[in-house]
């Protein structure tokens, strides 16, 4: 089995694709992983964070060259490697997990947009917004009520969608959503005391596409990755950038 890991490289490590390695590490160590990066960022100097994109075709090449994957985990694709990034997915027949990364969680713009999530969506499984992403996507500010999920569903259509709420407005309980061919299925827990680390996202993307790779039911793989997400939530370490980070294993 075999997970495409494609996304930006954080030199902190607190997101990106060394998040995502260490997660696919320590949530399915049995599992091969290809990392494959679209772009190199600057994070965690203090300033608004900056990404510097590869070339179309050297992205082309290196992802022919790779084994055919049991799934695919996708995070940072800038607008410029859009095209590419699809071309590629239609190639494989597999569960692709979309995180979509609009700008760095200490600020600043990564090259991605809107219009190319929309569009990656098209070939995804599962697409995970938060909340900020979500309004991105609908043009609308977030509320829980199910027009606002509704108008999510329809704008990252045929994917399902997992609506995180991690920065939702119940002080004790977090309630994503997982809307697949229809269906609403919130996924309520105990909110985790303790500081936000970063790379949340990524991880549990990531972790969503390991169940996926070994052949877990979408809601299934869901409940594994966010169950994995909390339990590591309880042992962040301080990273490189002076913010809290996931653990490494």
């Amino acid at each position: 089995m075999m997970l495409w890991i494609v996304g930006g490289h954080d030199p902190t490590g607190g997101a990106g694709v060394l998040r995502d390695r260490w997660t696919a590490e320590a949530f399915a160590p049995g599992l091969a992983v290809s990392i494959v990066v679209t772009a190199d960022t600057e994070q965690g100097d203090g300033r608004p964070a900056r990404a510097h994109p590869v070339a179309a075709h050297g992205l082309t090449q290196e992802l022919a060259g790779l084994p055919a994957p049991s799934a695919v985990k996708l995070g940072l694709v800038p607008e410029s490697l859009v095209d590419t990034m699809l071309a590629a997915l239609a190639q494989v027949a597999c569960p692709v997990v979309l995180d979509p990364v609009l700008h760095a969680s200490d600020g600043g713009a990564l090259g991605s947009s809107v219009a190319g999530v929309r569009r990656l969506a098209r070939l995804a499984t599962l697409v995970t917004p938060n909340r900020r992403e979500a309004e991105a996507l609908v043009g609308a500010a977030a509320s829980d009520d199910d027009g606002f999920l509704d108008a999510l569903a329809r704008a990252l259509a045929p994917a399902a969608v997992l609506l995180k709420d991690g920065h939702g407005v119940d002080p004790t309980h977090v309630r994503d959503r997982l809307v697949e061919r229809g269906v609403v299925t919130e996924l309520a827990r105990p909110r985790i005391p303790g500081p936000d680390p970063r790379g949340t996202g990524c991880a549990l993307a990531t972790a969503i596409a390991c169940a996926l790779a070994t052949g877990a039911t979408l809601r299934s793989a869901c409940l594994r990755a966010i169950a994995w997400l909390d339990d590591a939530r309880t042992r962040t370490t301080i990273g490189p950038d002076g913010r809290p980070h996931l653990p490494r294993s």
